[in-house]
Order: C-alpha cells, then sequence, then structure tokens
C-alpha cells in the first residue's frame, strides 16, 4: 500500500512539474500560480489582523468593564451607610 501511496506522489509531482516547466504555457502558469499564492497571502494577513484588532479591542474593554465595576464597588463601600 505505502509503494502505492509513492508511486501516485512521484506521478503527480511529475505531472505537476511538465504542467510549470512547460516550454510553451509556463512562464504564463508559473505567473498565475505565483499571483494567487500572493493573493492569498495578502488576505491571510488582513483576516488575522482583524483578527488580532478584534481581541485586542475586546481584550480592552473587559479590563476597562473590570476597572470601573471594581472603581463603583470600592465607591460603594468606603461611603457610610445612610439606613440604620
Amino acid at each position: 500500500m505505502r509503494e502505492l501511496i509513492y508511486a501516485l506522489g512521484a506521478a503527480g509531482l511529475g505531472a505537476a512539474a511538465m504542467y510549470l516547466l512547460d516550454p510553451d504555457q509556463g512562464n504564463r502558469r508559473r505567473s498565475l500560480v505565483r499571483d494567487k499564492v500572493v493573493k492569498l497571502n495578502r488576505q491571510t494577513k488582513e483576516a488575522v489582523s482583524g483578527r488580532v484588532k478584534d481581541v485586542t479591542n475586546r481584550a480592552k474593554g473587559m479590563l476597562h468593564e473590570a476597572k470601573s465595576s471594581l472603581e463603583t464597588e470600592g465607591m460603594a463601600t468606603d461611603q457610610p451607610s445612610t439606613f440604620s
């Protein structure tokens, strides 16, 4: 079974090499592949950057809420009670 997988992998690599190294259309095909890789890289960077900004903003918001909550609780316990 392992030999079959290796043979299919080698055939696939050979076909890919023939496809990309073709003297007539190889330059165009390599350019298309390069453009798609560059586009995917840019889209990935943008998506990761957006997620990082989102997580950062959420963390800052939670920190602000926690500080506000602690300050409100501190003010409430520092004041004397008016109920006797």
